[in-house]
């Protein structure tokens, strides 16, 4: 902690206790509670999906195709909630597999055409929740919010996750580059991270 900080933190009783409504760890998972449950209603009655099955198709629609075991690298999911939100989105016809023609060890994923029109609505829907966190802000305060979650996230990236974080910055240019800033297909995207 640098000089000069104080600390979320009070004495009662001679016990150490947490200043929670000051505590920022606190209020962070307690925000990033509220934005889940505000996203849970997107994704969970229509398709019927569950967190991980909505990272990996927000994935997909935004890199894909990808080889199966690419996909952990863009979202902080292990293999094993990858393979499952995967084996589930096949079943419900969501998304396709096919041979990797570039690595046969592996198959290359993609949004069926049904799966893209409901990712289309969802994204819109997210959006909103986006809006909503940003409502109370001008936009030089979301630019210094945006650096600030920056810098925070760095403090807790692992080596796996600076990976993940660098592979999309690189999606990202190559599209901008590329596109024009467009997505797949051309659909105009807002910046993932």
């Amino acid at each position: 902690m640098k000089a000069g900080r104080r600390r979320a933190a009070i004495r009662s009783e001679g016990r150490l206790r947490l200043d929670l409504p000051n505590y920022v760890p606190y209020r962070i998972t307690s925000l990033a509670a509220l934005i889940r449950r505000a996203f849970a209603q997107i994704y969970r009655d229509d398709p019927g999906l569950n967190e991980p099955e909505w990272k990996v198709m927000t994935t997909l629609a935004h890199y894909g195709p990808l080889p199966s075991g690419d996909i952990g690298h863009y979202v902080t999911l292990d293999r094993v909630a990858v393979s499952r939100a995967l084996a589930r989105l096949i079943k419900l016809g969501l998304v396709t597999r096919a041979r990797n023609d570039a690595d046969q060890r592996t198959f290359l994923v993609d949004l069926t055409p049904r799966a893209a029109r409901v990712y289309d609505r969802m994204a819109a829907d997210a959006l909103a929740i986006e809006e909503r966190v940003l409502t109370a802000l001008d936009e030089d305060e979301v630019r210094s919010l945006l650096a600030l979650l920056d810098k925070v996230e760095g403090c807790f990236l692992s080596p796996a996750d600076q990976r993940r974080v660098r592979l999309m910055h690189a999606a990202r240019s190559a599209v901008d580059q590329g596109a024009g800033r467009t997505g797949r297909k051309g659909r105009k995207r807002s910046a993932v991270r």
